[in-house]
C-alpha cells in the first residue's frame, strides 16, 4: 500500500511527462490512418471486387505500420539504418500498386517522401523529395490527366509528404520539450537553493559575528563588571532569538530587514567592539526592497569589519540625493595580510550586488588606502517614491553633528579624495545617543 501511495503523489508530474508524447504519437498516428482512409476509399469506388480491395486494405495497413515505425525510429541515431533500410519495402508499398490501382493509389507515395527527407541525409532527402514528386506528376500525366491534375498531383505529394515529415518529428519535439521543461524544474530547485543560502549567510553572519564577540566581552566583564556581563549576554540572547526568527523567516520566502532596527543593532555591535561610530542616516521612508538591500549593506560591512580589520572608526552614511540612495560604510584599521580582492569577491558582497542590482542600482567595493575599506551602494528610487532629502529632511532632536565617511579617513590619518567624495553633503542626522538598556528585556543599540 506504501508504494501504491507513493506512486499516487507522483502522479501528477509523472502523468505530465508521459502524456504529450503519448498524445503526439496518437495524433500522429491518427492523421496516417486517415491518409490511408482516403486512398482506401478511393479504390473502393473503383469497384474492382471483393479480393482486389481487401489486398489494397492489406497493402495500406502495411504501409501504415512501415510509417508509424519511422516516426518511432525519428531522431534515434541507433535505429537508423534500419530506417534507411525500412525504405525500400516502404517504396514497393507506395508505388507498385499504382500499376494495378491507378489513380486511386496516388496519394499513397506521399507518405515515402515524408520518409525520405526523415530518413536520408538532408541534400539526399531533398533531392529524392523533389525527384519523387515529379514522378508523381509524370504518373498522373501517363494517366490521361490534364497540366492541371499534373501541377496538383506534384503539389499534393509535396504538401502531404511535408506534413508526414513534420508529424514524424513531433513526438521528438516533444520529447525534446519535456526534458527542457525538466531542467528546468532542476534549475528552479537550484535557484531557490541559492536564495536560502544566500539569505542565510546575509542573516546569520552577522548575528553570529555579533554574538561572539559579545559573548567575549561578556566573558571579560563577568568579573569586574557583573551587571554589564549580564546586559552582554541578555543582548546575546537576544541577537540568538532575533536570528532563529530570520532563519524562520528565510524559509517561507524573502525576508524583510528593518533599516531602523539594523542602525540600531550594529550601534550596539560597535560601541561593544570599542569602534568609534559616526551614522547619518536619513530618516525616511523607503521602499521595502530598497530598505532590505540598505540594511543587508550594513549587516555585510560590519561583519566584515569585524573579521578582516582592527577598527578604530567607522562611519555609516544613508541619504537620498537627486532621486537616487547612496549608502556607505567606511572603516579603518583593515589588516595589511588581508585579501582586498578576496574581500570584494566575497559570497556575501557578490550576493549584495546581485541584490542591487536586481533594483537597478550598483554597489563598490574598494580599499582607497592600504587601512581604509569603503562600501557605497547607489540605488535609484522610483518616480514617485522618497523625494530628494536635502533642504526638507525631517526634523529630528538636536544632537551633536555626525561626520560622514570621509572623517573616518581624517580620523584614522588615512584620508583618501577618492573613497570620500561620494559622502559630502550636508544632513540632519538622526540620534546618535544610545538609549538606557533595559538589562532584563534588551535590544542590541535600543
Amino acid at each position: 500500500m506504501a508504494s501504491d501511495n507513493g506512486s499516487a503523489d507522483q502522479t501528477p508530474s509523472s502523468a505530465a511527462t508521459t502524456m504529450a508524447p503519448r498524445l503526439a504519437w496518437a495524433v500522429t498516428a491518427t492523421v496516417f490512418a486517415g491518409l490511408c482512409a482516403v486512398g482506401f476509399i478511393n479504390v473502393v469506388q473503383l469497384r474492382l471486387g471483393v479480393v482486389p480491395t481487401a489486398v489494397s486494405l492489406v497493402l495500406m495497413a502495411g504501409l501504415l505500420v512501415l510509417q508509424l515505425l519511422q516516426g518511432a525510429w525519428s531522431g534515434r541515431r541507433d535505429r537508423r539504418t534500419a530506417a534507411i533500410w525500412l525504405l525500400i519495402p516502404q517504396a514497393l508499398l507506395a508505388c507498385l500498386p499504382l500499376l494495378y490501382y491507378g489513380q486511386a493509389w496516388v496519394g499513397m507515395p506521399s507518405l515515402l517522401a515524408g520518409s525520405l527527407l526523415l530518413v536520408l541525409p538532408r541534400t539526399a532527402g531533398r533531392v529524392a523529395f523533389a525527384l519523387l514528386a515529379a514522378v508523381m506528376g509524370a504518373v498522373q500525366g501517363a494517366f490521361g490527366g490534364g497540366p492541371a491534375a499534373v501541377a496538383y498531383t506534384a503539389v499534393s505529394t509535396c504538401v502531404l509528404g511535408l506534413a508526414v515529415y513534420l508529424l514524424c518529428h513531433l513526438g521528438e519535439i516533444v520529447r525534446e520539450l519535456g526534458l527542457a521543461q525538466g531542467e528546468l524544474a532542476q534549475m528552479a530547485v537550484i535557484k531557490e537553493r541559492l536564495r536560502f543560502a544566500r539569505d542565510l549567510h546575509d542573516l546569520l553572519g552577522y548575528s553570529l559575528s555579533a554574538m561572539t564577540l559579545k559573548a567575549e566581552l561578556a566573558h571579560r566583564l563577568v568579573d569586574r563588571q557583573p551587571g554589564k556581563a549580564r546586559q552582554e549576554v541578555a543582548e546575546v540572547l537576544y541577537i540568538g532569538r532575533q536570528a532563529l526568527s530570520d532563519v524562520r523567516a528565510v524559509a517561507h520566502g524573502y525576508r524583510e530587514l528593518s533599516l531602523e532596527h539594523e542602525c540600531r543593532s550594529v550601534r550596539s555591535v560597535l560601541e561593544s567592539a570599542d569602534v568609534d561610530l559616526r551614522m547619518r542616516v536619513e530618516t525616511v521612508d523607503l521602499p521595502p526592497a530598497v530598505a532590505t538591500v540598505v540594511a543587508t549593506l550594513l549587516r555585510e560591512g560590519v561583519t566584515n569589519l569585524l573579521r578582516h580589520s582592527k577598527a578604530e572608526h567607522c562611519a555609516i552614511t544613508v541619504e537620498v540625493r537627486g532621486g537616487r540612495l547612496h549608502a556607505e560604510i567606511a572603516n579603518d584599521g583593515v589588516d595589511e595580510d588581508v585579501d582586498g580582492a578576496a574581500v570584494r569577491s566575497s559570497g556575501g558582497l557578490r550576493n549584495l550586488e546581485e541584490r542591487a542590482a536586481a533594483l537597478g542600482g550598483s554597489l563598490v567595493a574598494e580599499r582607497p588606502t592600504a587601512a581604509l575599506f569603503r562600501l557605497a551602494l547607489e540605488i535609484p528610487l522610483p518616480p514617485d517614491g522618497t523625494a530628494d532629502l536635502h533642504g526638507d529632511a525631517p526634523e529630528t532632536p538636536d544632537t551633536p553633528d555626525t561626520p560622514t565617511a570621509s572623517d573616518t579617513a581624517a580620523a584614522a590619518g588615512t584620508a583618501d579624495t577618492s573613497a570620500t567624495s561620494a559622502t559630502s553633503g550636508d544632513s540632519t542626522p538622526t540620534d546618535d545617543a544610545p538609549a538606557e538598556n533595559d538589562p532584563d528585556h534588551p535590544a542590541p543599540g535600543s
